[in-house]
């Protein structure tokens, strides 16, 4: 049976994120994703959005499209 130092549920933007620099430290660990790749229930965008300090607005597409 595999073992892991660490196990990060959901891999959107900060468990993909986690994971990626706990495998660089050389750390055992696992990561599992409840939906298909491109859903809408993250918690950085859509109606499950936890940070709600702002809202979508036409403003943010030319401020991504600069970045």
């Amino acid at each position: 049976m595999a073992r892991f130092d660490v196990v990060i549920c959901g891999l959107g933007a900060m468990g993909s994120a986690a994971l990626e620099h706990l495998a660089r430290r050389g750390v055992r660990a696992l990561g599992i994703e409840r939906y298909a790749p491109g859903h809408d229930r993250g918690s950085s965008h859509g109606r499950t959005r936890i940070i709600l300090g702002y809202y979508e607005h036409t403003s943010y597409v030319p401020l991504l499209r600069l970045a």
